[in-house]
């Protein structure tokens, strides 16, 4: 009797075994493939919108009353000089190489300005690829990732900065008031990148996941991202630069 019974029990925990690998084997592959699914569309869906748009950055020197009021006087004093070679651009190479062009100029404007207001500290304008977390424009929401962006960093540069998009041209298009800017940025980047962008105007609960799983999967590997673009001489990083 006692041996039928270690017997059965033996059977019994046997197939329980059994089972519990088949389970655990099964969850593995579930949670590789759902990371893999993850990184894929993560790395993929930000790239889309990210190889398509370049930014424009004003870094105040800090969040006190004058060098924030001096970031603004700045920002549109550039924006409005270069206004006729860039509003119309529809080309993202030939907005690069009016920017790249133009660092110098830009850099002057704004050290002008501050020296004019009285400031002693001065400006630097750089065309560079960096890392930027989550930002909101108009209605949209970029998700965190590398980014090409001139940015103009005055003094320090560690106050708050102001932003919009150079190409597409939406620095000279109404975010508010219209939909071109909307119109422009859905003719740059594919279907998937722009609904991902407008995930709150839609109001949809699986765009906002997908955003979400986009913001995670980006933050979590800001350092990865940042130490690939160092080291991988194939990436182009702070390739246009005017400071010395």
């Amino acid at each position: 009797m006692f041996n039928m019974i270690l017997s059965g029990t033996y059977n019994f925990l046997k197939k329980e075994s059994k089972l519990l690998c088949i389970s655990a084997a099964v969850g593995i592959i579930f949670a590789i493939t759902t990371a893999a699914y993850t990184y894929v569309y993560s790395s993929t869906t930000q790239a889309d919108i990210a190889d398509n748009v370049i930014r424009f950055h004003v870094q105040a020197n800090s969040d006190s009353v004058a060098d924030q009021y001096v970031k603004e006087h700045i920002r549109v004093a550039v924006l409005n000089a270069f206004e006729d070679y860039l509003s119309g651009s529809n080309d993202i190479d030939e907005t690069r190489a009016t920017l790249t062009a133009n660092l110098p100029q830009m850099e002057q404007i704004a050290t002008e300005i501050l020296h004019e207001q009285g400031f002693s500290y001065a400006a630097t304008a750089n065309l560079t690829i960096t890392f930027f977390p989550t930002r909101f424009y108009g209605n949209m929401s970029f998700p965190p990732g590398m980014y090409e962006a001139v940015q103009i960093k005055l003094g320090e540069g560690t106050g708050s900065n102001w932003w919009c998009l150079m190409f597409p041209p939406l620095c000279y298009v109404d975010m508010t008031g219209t939909d071109e800017g909307q119109a422009l940025l859905e003719e740059t980047i594919s279907e998937e990148g722009f609904r991902l962008l407008m995930h709150q105007e839609e109001n949809s609960q699986t765009l906002q996941v997908r955003f979400r799983v986009v913001e995670w999967w980006q933050n979590r590997h800001e350092p990865m991202i940042a130490g690939e673009l160092a080291h991988n001489p194939n990436i182009e990083h702070e390739a246009y630069t005017n400071t010395p």
